[in-house]
């Protein structure tokens, strides 16, 4: 699939139209779910890193509308990931897809610093410095260190998964949800089998085994409209878990000491593993699955703005920016106030589109060198030794 991206756009001339051409090849449905998937994250990040949950008091005004924001950016996780294990396990092992992305995470980690120390006041450590430099193993974005750890770990799990029957697999499934999501919500007073609430590559290998059973075995039938309808319902889910908990801690039943444990971190049900998150992830994403998009304009203008998404989060969730930004841009002082929703949306479109150039700047800055035929040549040499060694033909 790389080569015939790049083949387009050696073929383009200049400008974003011509980035879009680059595009049409791509499942725009999917690539919309994605850039939607993104807008949730930026809408948590405004939300959390805003202020706007640490100032809330149950059942206030801004409590509800600060509360429905930040519940479908929770999903925003595991539908990457969904989509991760849907395309990858059929996909052959690139050291080079590897290195591009940790490529675009270096950039993003140690330009933004330097831009820090150079046009702000701020000292910059030496920790710091180093973390930028080494992003991925630093956990300076936690999304990133995880996905490059799940796309190493992509061979053998889709080795395990496709030597198993469509039932074996479906029993997998099963086993993963009910210990790994279902025993944290019904058990949330015992640590065992923890996954630090989504937060680890345990979860991570989970979702990527959902997606690619998916991958393998789903059919899609077309119906996209109610199954979304059904999606939409199932995440107002989510806000009402945190509502009716935040109730039952003051009635009398909430003196229990063990019921305290409900709201661990947001709650039970606001991690990445919970039961409702997983279900209503899962639910959107067949639902956009089934979906179909013909307009060619559509889906070229889609797939680009997708196709920055992660560029959108390198930028704007980079440790400095996260410092900074939210503080600037007065989120906080949006509290108890009546535009608060249309105040979070907007920005949340302001951000995504300011950072998505930027990001395409960068994917324009760095073509010449991820088109380079000798380099990719030689990554495609690697691959081939690292598949010889794997299955034990290597001389």
């Amino acid at each position: 699939m790389s080569w015939v991206v790049d083949r387009h756009l050696g073929n383009c001339q200049k400008g974003l139209w011509n980035i879009m051409k680059t595009s049409v090849k791509r499942q725009s449905n999917i690539e919309l779910l994605r850039l939607l998937a993104m807008l949730g994250i930026v809408l948590v990040h405004i939300v959390n890193h805003g202020g706007i949950i640490d100032l809330s008091h149950p059942f206030e005004g801004s409590f509800i509308g600060g509360w429905l924001l930040f519940s479908p950016g929770f999903c925003s996780i595991n539908i990457f990931l969904l989509i991760t294990g849907y395309f990858m396990v059929e996909q052959r092992f690139s050291t080079w897809k590897i290195v591009r992305l940790i490529g675009q995470v270096l950039f993003y980690a140690l330009g933004i610093t330097i831009l820090f120390a150079i046009f702000s006041d701020r000292t910059i450590q030496g920790k710091e410095m180093l973390y930028s430099i080494l992003p991925v193993s630093s956990d300076l974005y936690w999304y990133a260190s995880m996905y490059v750890a799940l796309c190493l770990l992509s061979p053998l799990l889709n080795r395990f998964i496709k030597a198993l029957t469509k039932s074996q697999l479906k029993c997998v499934c099963i086993l993963l949800f009910v210990l790994f999501s279902v025993w944290s919500n019904v058990f949330f007073y015992s640590s065992a089998l923890n996954t630090a609430g989504g937060v680890s590559i345990a979860w991570f290998v989970c979702v990527y085994i959902f997606g690619a059973y998916i991958r393998l075995y789903y059919v899609p039938d077309g119906k996209w409209g109610k199954k979304l309808l059904c999606s939409i319902l199932l995440l107002l889910l989510l806000p009402l878990s945190k509502f009716f908990l935040e109730w039952i801690v003051t009635t009398p039943v909430g003196n229990i000491g063990f019921l305290k444990d409900l709201l661990w971190g947001y709650s039970i049900f606001y991690t990445y593993s919970s039961i409702l998150v997983v279900i209503v992830s899962i639910s959107v994403f067949i639902a956009f699955l089934n979906m179909k998009i013909e307009s060619p304009f559509a889906c070229r203008l889609i797939n680009v703005s997708a196709g920055a998404s992660f560029g959108v989060y390198l930028i704007h969730d980079h440790m400095y920016m996260r410092d900074n930004l939210w503080n600037w841009v007065g989120v906080s002082d949006w509290y108890s106030k009546w535009y608060l929703v249309p105040m979070c949306l907007a920005l949340m479109i302001v951000l995504y589109i300011a950072c998505m150039f930027i990001e395409l700047l960068r994917q324009k800055l760095f073509s010449l060198w991820e088109k380079d035929s000798a380099l990719k040549r030689w990554f495609l040499r690697l691959d081939d030794k690292l598949r010889d060694k794997w299955n034990g033909t290597h001389l």
